[in-house]
């Protein structure tokens, strides 16, 4: 966590206590736009309109310490591995940072009676946050309420057709209620100049209207650039038939949700867990086979590289008669602040023994010794492991979910 990240969560964590407060709906005359080319506003003809009560900010994604910050603490661990990653946007070169869509959703009486002028200086009215990327189809999304979801929704289906071909129409199967609509105001800082303009909160159509194509072009119309989507799993299930819709589809083709898990407890090191040598190689790619197989996820095949910085380990049975690997787990992902262990598996023949449980607890130890946080990451539907670990100690943080909308 960055220095700035780690004093707004000190100064914002009182937000941890407070209840999720609804998103209210404000019923008024929308009669002036602002114009983006000019400092003059249009008059609009008097529609009435239904104020969300909410509005997105896109933020510089040079400076994303108020977005990950917001995730650090309203996350409550669960994305900590995603606001990494989103710390890291500043160093991305200039010419390609007009792809990054760093959204923030706030609330509040001052949103709701005129749109803000000046980037937001804390995250304490924030109540989601969104990393989309148009080009490469995905987004990384906290929505803390189903309003905030349905927002992000909307702007993916508005902003992402027109951040790929801005003069190709989308095709969207939304329609916005004509007597009364929806919509919420859109500030955008990413630019070096502010624009301010009212954006649809559109009302998506049954998915299972729109048959089962892809969402493909007619008529010159542009498919929703959006497939995959992860990020707090209440969020992402308000957000995905929203999105189904926009890419005609009736169902997801894959979605993996996952309890992210901390060690709170005292942990015990094992002496017959060791480092992986070039010798375990073949013992390496049985597992790596045997973990596709069984669970669905692929590992680098670069063992030798995974051997040589020794970020996999072996559990060894019976060392003083030659020794038989038995169990096998591996240092996923290291942070400043903490170390996910993942890869976590024994070979069929030798389960129901304890095995898997006493090599976490030895990386767990060895992560510990470094002044880090031990995490891990069980499929939700493994109900054995997750009582394994939550006996051992391991403290459920929140669920993390991953969608494959169209692949």
């Amino acid at each position: 966590m960055t220095h700035n990240a780690r004093l707004l969560r000190q100064r914002f964590s009182v937000d941890r206590s407070l209840p999720r407060e609804p998103v209210r709906l404000v019923q008024r005359k929308v009669n002036k736009v602002s114009d983006p080319e000019s400092a003059e506003t249009k008059e609009e003809g008097g529609t009435e309109a239904v104020r969300s009560g909410l509005e997105l900010v896109r933020l510089p994604a040079e400076r994303p310490q108020l977005a990950v910050a917001f995730l650090h603490i309203r996350s409550r661990g669960v994305m900590d591995l995603i606001a990494h990653f989103w710390e890291r946007l500043s160093q991305t070169p200039p010419l390609q940072r007009g792809d990054l869509h760093l959204v923030a959703a706030m609330r509040g009486e001052g949103v709701m009676n005129e749109p803000i002028h000046t980037p937001p200086s804390d995250c304490g009215r924030f109540c989601g946050a969104m990393l989309y990327v148009p080009k490469a189809h995905r987004a990384d999304v906290l929505a803390l309420d189903e309003a905030t979801a349905q927002a992000f929704a909307s702007y993916i289906t508005h902003q992402g057709p027109k951040a790929i071909k801005p003069d190709i129409p989308p095709s969207l199967p939304l329609s916005p209620s004509p007597s009364s609509p929806v919509v919420f105001t859109l500030t955008d800082f990413s630019s070096g100049r502010t624009t301010i303009s009212d954006v649809p909160m559109m009302q998506f159509q049954n998915a299972t209207a729109n048959g089962g194509s892809n969402g493909g072009t007619n008529g010159g119309e542009m498919k929703v650039p959006i497939d995959f989507l992860t990020g707090t799993a209440e969020g992402i299930a308000w957000m995905t038939p929203l999105l189904l819709a926009a890419v005609h589809r009736k169902a997801s083709a894959r979605q993996l949700v996952n309890v992210v898990m901390q060690l709170t407890a005292e942990c015990q090191p094992d002496p017959n867990v060791r480092v992986a040598r070039e010798a375990d190689i073949p013992t390496l790619n049985r597992w790596r086979r045997l973990y596709k197989e069984e669970r669905g996820i692929l590992f680098d095949a670069d063992l030798d590289a995974w051997v040589h910085t020794q970020r996999i380990f072996v559990y060894e049975q019976d060392k003083e008669g030659g020794g038989q690997v038995v169990a096998v787990a591996k240092f996923d992902l290291e942070l400043p602040s903490l170390i996910e262990i993942g890869g976590v598996y024994t070979f069929p023949e030798f389960r129901k023994r304890g095995y898997g449980a006493k090599i976490v607890s030895d990386l767990a130890c060895r992560i510990r010794s470094t002044g880090k946080i031990p995490t891990l990451q069980v499929d939700e539907q493994n109900g054995p492991a997750l009582r394994l670990y939550e006996n051992a100690g391991w403290k459920p943080m929140g669920k993390l979910a991953r969608v494959w909308l169209t692949k």
